[in-house]
C-alpha cells in the first residue's frame, strides 16, 4: 500500500476505466489532480508484486475501488483510518460500502444520514417524452441566477447549507466553474431559473450527472422528465461522453419516474453515508 504518484497515475487510471461508471466520481478526480501535490494526499494505491490492484481514495469522500479479499480491504481501511481526515461522505456501489463501512466506523463517527439504497442509472433507453426545447447551457452573466438555484438544490439534495463555511464563495466558485466549462444547463423564464442539471464528474466515456433541481412550483408538470432528455443530448455532443449516468436515491420516487421517462435505466446501486 503506497501513495500513488504521477509515475502510477496511468495505471490507476487503467483501473477505474474498467469500470467508468461505478468509478466516475473517483475517476474524474483522480484525472484533475494527476501531476499535482494532491494526488499522493488523496489516492493509495495497493500493489501485489508490482501491479496495482485497488485503489483508495480518501479525499473529500472515502471510497474503494477494485476488486479485493477481506484481507486486502482491511489494509485500505487501516489506510483510511491513519489519514485522519473529515469526509463529507463515504460513497461507492453499495457491496464495497457495506464492506468497508464496519473496518472505518469507529474512527469516523457515526454518519448524520444513511442512504443505503441508491440507483444507478443510464441514459440508454429512448424517453417517453419530449425533449424540452428551453433547455439551454448556462451563461457566464447568469451566475447570479443559477447560484440561489444551486443553493436551493444542495439544501435539499444534501441537508447542509453551502454557503456556512466561507459565506458561499467556494460553492460559488463550483458554480462558475461548471457554468464556463458548460457543464451547466437551465430552463430560465424571465428571472428565474426554474430548471438546472450539472454534469458533476466526467471520465471517460461517462459524464455523471449532479445537481438536478425544479422549482416547487414547476414540480409535477413534467418540467423535469423534458429537461432530463434534452440535458442527456446536450451533455453527450457537448462532452463527447456517449454514457450520461446518475443516482437517485431509492426514496425519491418522484425523481425515479422522471428519469425513468427520460429514457433513464437502472444498471446498478450505490450507498452514500453523509457526515
Amino acid at each position: 500500500m503506497r501513495p500513488l504518484t504521477t509515475a502510477t497515475a496511468p495505471a490507476a487510471i487503467a483501473l477505474l476505466e474498467q469500470d467508468p461508471i461505478d468509478n466516475a466520481l473517483a475517476g474524474s478526480r483522480l484525472v484533475d489532480i494527476t501531476g499535482t501535490r494532491m494526488l499522493s494526499r488523496e489516492f493509495s494505491g495497493l500493489f501485489h508484486r508490482g501491479d496495482l490492484t485497488a485503489l483508495l481514495w480518501h479525499g473529500i469522500s472515502l471510497s474503494v475501488m477494485g476488486e479485493v479479499s477481506q484481507g486486502d480491504l482491511e489494509l485500505l481501511a487501516e489506510r483510511a483510518r491513519r489519514a485522519r481526515r473529515e469526509y463529507a461522505s463515504v460513497v461507492g456501489p453499495s457491496r464495497d460500502v457495506a464492506r468497508l463501512w464496519p473496518l472505518v466506523r469507529s474512527s469516523l463517527g457515526r454518519p448524520r444520514e444513511f442512504r443505503w439504497t441508491q440507483l444507478m442509472m443510464l441514459a440508454d433507453q429512448r424517453p417517453s417524452v419530449a425533449p424540452s426545447d428551453e433547455l439551454r447551457f448556462a451563461r457566464p452573466e447568469e451566475a447570479d441566477l443559477v447560484f440561489p438555484a444551486a443553493v436551493a438544490m444542495f439544501k435539499e439534495e444534501v441537508g447542509t447549507d453551502p454557503t456556512a463555511w466561507d459565506g458561499g464563495r467556494s460553492y460559488r466558485d463550483r458554480v462558475e466553474q461548471l457554468i464556463a466549462e458548460r457543464r451547466t444547463a437551465v430552463v430560465r423564464r424571465g428571472d428565474d431559473i426554474v430548471f438546472k442539471a450539472d454534469v458533476g464528474a466526467i471520465f471517460g466515456p461517462v459524464a455523471q450527472i449532479h445537481g438536478v433541481w425544479t422549482a416547487p412550483a414547476e414540480r409535477g408538470k413534467g418540467l423535469g422528465s423534458a429537461a432530463m432528455a434534452r440535458a442527456v443530448q446536450l451533455f453527450q455532443l457537448q462532452h463527447s461522453t456517449p454514457q450520461v449516468t446518475l443516482y437517485v436515491n431509492d426514496f425519491n420516487s418522484a425523481a425515479r419516474r422522471a428519469y425513468t421517462q427520460a429514457g433513464f435505466r437502472q444498471v446498478g446501486e450505490f450507498a452514500s453515508l453523509l457526515f
